[in-house]
């Protein structure tokens, strides 16, 4: 059975993925593939869910575009299912693949598989390889990927011949077979080479400590010993800690400090700068944008890379996706820049992108914005008549004097008015 180099010989498929093309490689010869999900996985000793997400795996796009599994589903004349057809991709002329019987994929675990696969390839177009480059094929360290070449001498399957080949090179002699009979017992742990037990050779430990695994940097007899006349251990009185009163000392051992992986995160004292990449816009944005922009050209230096990204997304999407003209937004921009005083805009970002550039209208037209026609600058008639209605039905009536009063009609309030102004004449 063919294996392509190209499903083994790099990362962008699992091991277990591996072992699956093979099985349906192997019973799709001669004909395509009609064993169903669960049969795959009982081949292999896998759950059905476990088998369809390494189908899936298979049947997405590689790196090349193309999938490696093609599944056609059939239905029969009576409206039933039936099962799905499979079949791999095959083999190009030229490429380079790994010969290898059907019995390793059910014997052998995924990795050895694989291990398996690239011995085989190089003994057949009689390539030397090293520890480290079966190392890096497989992701494990090279300590890993010789213990697992063992265990694969172990099984049966291979035969190395050490320090026999060219520069004292290992020399291996691959079977098609395994030699000897599979043992029914299961491989105890490795526990040799890290911190616990691990299957694929590795260490549970997340970082290495250098003093317990290093061993130039560890003494034979225990710990360090301090020398009698170093004394820089000994706290100085001007540097001594009052602990009085903190249920410290005594019964109570002194609390430590808590280090700094512990401690909550502290604001910066100044905003970091952008570090991003810069604006960057092509020259039919900038047409639009130009124009748009120029009655606030003063106030853009002060905004800042991120709110510019959004302010010109935000003009871009009013141009093509609603339909608004850029000089309909260049007058209400150059409008409202004028009707605000230049006190009342704090940060010009926000203004643009909360104030100007949102399109609110009472009367819902598309020229209208702010109550303003666009170009003129006309008040519009029909926000005139809604405010008027709105006025006459709910405005309430005028009272003597209080302590609050709308800046809009002069009513008074008991309490403090919302932007200065009553219900009825506070914009909607």
């Amino acid at each position: 059975m063919k294996i392509p180099k190209r499903l083994w010989g790099s990362d962008a498929y699992s091991h277990s993925a591996v072992a699956y093309w093979a099985q349906i490689a192997a019973l799709a010869q001669g004909r395509r593939c009609r064993a169903g999900v669960a049969v795959l996985a009982g081949y292999l000793g896998d759950a059905k869910r476990t088998a369809e997400r390494y189908l899936a795996e298979l049947s997405a796009p590689g790196p090349d575009g193309m999938p490696e599994l093609t599944t056609v589903r059939h239905t029969a004349s009576d409206g039933d299912g039936e099962t799905a057809e499979r079949w791999t991709r095959a083999v190009g002329r030229g490429e380079h693949f790994a010969y290898v019987p059907v019995l390793a994929v059910k014997t052998l675990r995924r990795p050895l598989f694989v291990l398996y696969c690239a011995v085989t390839y190089a003994v057949a177009t009689d390539t030397p390889v090293t520890a480290a480059e079966l190392a890096a094929l497989l992701g494990v360290t090279e300590y890993s990927a010789r213990r697992m070449t063992n265990e694969l001498e172990g099984l049966g399957w291979i035969t190395v011949h050490r320090r026999a080949g060219a520069h004292g090179r290992h020399l291996y002699e691959v079977h098609d077979q395994p030699l000897k009979a599979v043992p029914t017992d299961p491989e105890r742990p490795h526990t040799d080479g890290g911190s616990g037990a691990c299957a694929d050779g590795g260490s549970l430990a997340n970082k290495e400590d250098a003093g317990l695994t290093d061993e130039s940097s560890t003494q034979e007899r225990g710990g360090f010993r301090r020398r009698r006349d170093d004394r820089k251990w000994v706290m100085d009185d001007a540097a001594s800690v009052d602990t009085r009163g903190n249920r410290a000392g005594c019964n109570y051992p002194v609390a430590p400090a808590a280090p700094p992986a512990l401690r909550g995160r502290t604001r910066p004292a100044a905003r970091p700068a952008y570090a991003g990449p810069p604006l960057t816009l092509s020259q039919e944005a900038w047409r639009l944008l130009r124009p748009v922009l120029a009655p606030v050209a003063d106030l853009l230096p002060d905004v800042s890379p991120f709110m510019t990204r959004r302010i010109v997304r935000e003009i871009l999407r009013q141009i093509r996706d609603d339909g608004i003209w850029p000089d309909e937004i260049r007058d209400q921009v150059q409008r409202l820049r004028a009707w605000t005083p230049d006190e009342e805009i704090r940060d010009p970002g926000r203004w643009l992108l909360g104030a100007v550039l949102p399109v609110r209208s009472r009367c819902g037209m598309t020229g209208c914005h702010w109550g303003f026609l666009a170009h003129t600058g006309v008040p519009c008639k029909a926000c005139a008549e809604i405010e008027a209605a709105r006025g006459r039905a709910g405005h309430p009536p005028h009272t003597g004097p209080r302590p609050y009063a709308c800046s809009a009609c002069g009513w008074g309030s008991n309490t403090p008015l919302p932007y200065d102004r009553c219900t009825a004449c506070r914009p909607a």
